[in-house]
């Protein structure tokens, strides 16, 4: 959740919330932000914090079934952007476990995920490109609207869900969907 508030606004959100837990990293201004909600019937393990992520190990209540997911708020500002790549790659689990990313990564992948703007430039990422083909990460696709981030003439899709090669045999009925 990219929420746009903190301090004693988020903690009183998340009080009427419902959710039992929660761990943020707070934004900047109205930049950035990352809220987890859950309730008790997962148990999840924060591991690595940036300004930029969160990721976790998750499991369900018996501890059988666990992965790892990653929430993602990448900087919208391309050089404070460009570490987060060989950082994402360096959470991929070593013991092939599920694993799962998802949120605003900031940057396109194809032509086809943008709409509008300059047509001097594509605006595809070849960082994030890069980055997809070294960890081998699927995009998992989405059902609703193309785009996510609109500004004047411009459209892009810039929040989406990765997931590595084996995510689907665990979790085969996963679904995204841009409301």
């Amino acid at each position: 959740m990219e929420p746009r508030i903190s301090g004693p606004k988020a903690d009183d959100f998340i009080r009427r919330s419902g959710f039992t837990s929660s761990f943020r990293v707070e934004a900047t201004g109205f930049s950035g932000g990352i809220w987890v909600l859950w309730k008790d019937i997962v148990q999840v393990d924060i591991i690595v914090v940036s300004d930029q992520f969160i990721h976790a190990i998750c499991a369900d209540i018996s501890g059988n079934n666990r992965f790892h997911i990653t929430f993602v708020y990448a900087s919208p500002t391309r050089c404070i952007r460009q570490g987060i790549w060989a950082q994402l790659q360096a959470l991929e689990p070593p013991d092939l476990s599920p694993w799962v990313l998802g949120g605003d990564f900031n940057v396109i992948g194809n032509p086809s995920e943008r709409s509008g703007g300059s047509q001097a430039r594509s605006g595809v990422c070849t960082r994030f490109t890069d980055f997809l083909f070294d960890t081998g990460l699927l995009d998992m696709g989405f059902h609703g609207p193309m785009f996510t981030w609109r500004r004047g003439n411009l459209a892009q899709r810039l929040d989406r869900c990765l997931c590595s090669s084996n995510w689907y045999s665990y979790f085969p009925s996963s679904e995204v969907y841009h409301l």
